[in-house]
């Protein structure tokens, strides 16, 4: 049986671990009130202990682009999910 998220957050940080290994204690909550792509991207870097002023690009894209798909992507598959934010 496969992990069922309970929101667009939870799958988002569920993917960021399984498949790429970013795997910190964010709770999905802590990102209810993130209102940009940013936001979310500055959160998980900070609980992953990485400082983002000095992220690479590569690793700050990969993270951006889960992080639009699941949360801002009018089309994208949190859309599809029709799982709460």
């Amino acid at each position: 049986m496969g992990h069922r998220p309970g929101s667009r957050r939870e799958a988002l940080l569920y993917e960021l671990c399984v498949r790429y290994g970013y795997c910190n204690d964010l709770d999905p909550n802590a990102l209810v009130d993130a209102s940009s792509i940013n936001e979310v991207v500055h959160a998980i870097l900070i609980a992953e202990g990485i400082d983002p002023a000095s992220c690479g690009p590569q690793r700050r894209d990969l993270i951006a682009r889960a992080t639009a798909d699941w949360l801002f992507e009018p089309r994208g598959r949190g859309a599809k999910s029709k799982l709460p934010r």
